[in-house]
């Protein structure tokens, strides 16, 4: 079923917040209400800015603030088009991560926030319909991404809980500012999956209509 106007869902939280669980679910929601479904994951390790984004998460590669923010946002702009034009298809476009990412993890670092929302308000990148905000304590993220497995389950990001405070500091401003979206909702994520998921149904299903 394709929506007359497509619609653009941010999924947002630190590494561990389960949003990535919580988007695998949402998809397969969607699409047996028969919707056609496209997610998008930053960063994107398979394009050429998420080789060097992956080498940096990786430790192998040294970047300062202002060129993470730059390469991060590079990483999300290549998109823009197509994302565009799954929307005008009527698709739903899920995001893993996208902008608002960006700047709570860079600002975390030392980039004012002032200076990071001046270049995104620059470079106009799509606003989403609605901003999911999983938010868990730091301890909670690091404690679940230490027992995950896979290629990529740990980061420079991950045991640093001084950083991730801080990150979850700038998400909460960008919550309280509405920044790109005027429909952020805030989820707590240290919650049962089944629990959490229905909450995210409450908050998409009326934007469906």
């Amino acid at each position: 079923m394709k929506l007359r106007r497509g619609l653009l869902i941010d999924l947002e939280g630190i590494d561990g917040s389960g949003k990535a669980v919580q988007g695998e679910r949402l998809m397969s929601w969607l699409q047996s209400e028969g919707h056609s479904v496209k997610l998008y994951s930053y960063p994107d390790i398979k394009s050429r800015f998420g080789e060097i984004l992956n080498d940096f998460l990786a430790g192998r590669l040294r970047l300062d603030e202002r060129t993470q923010l730059l390469a991060f946002a590079a990483d999300i702009m290549k998109d823009q088009s197509a994302i565009r034009k799954a929307l005008e298809g009527g698709d739903v476009v899920l995001l893993d991560r996208y902008v608002p990412s960006t700047i709570a993890y860079q600002c975390a670092k030392g980039v004012p926030l002032i200076d990071a929302l001046k270049l995104m308000n620059m470079l106009q990148p799509m606003k989403p319909d609605v901003i999911l905000w999983f938010d868990i304590p730091p301890e909670v993220g690091i404690e679940r991404r230490a027992k995950k497995k896979g290629k990529r389950k740990r980061d420079v990001h991950d045991a640093d809980a001084s950083l991730l405070r801080k990150v979850r500091a700038n998400y909460l401003k960008l919550n309280n500012i509405k920044w790109l979206s005027r429909k952020w909702v805030r989820i707590d994520g240290n919650r049962p999956v089944k629990e959490i998921g229905d909450d995210i149904k409450s908050a998409v299903a009326p934007l469906l209509k």
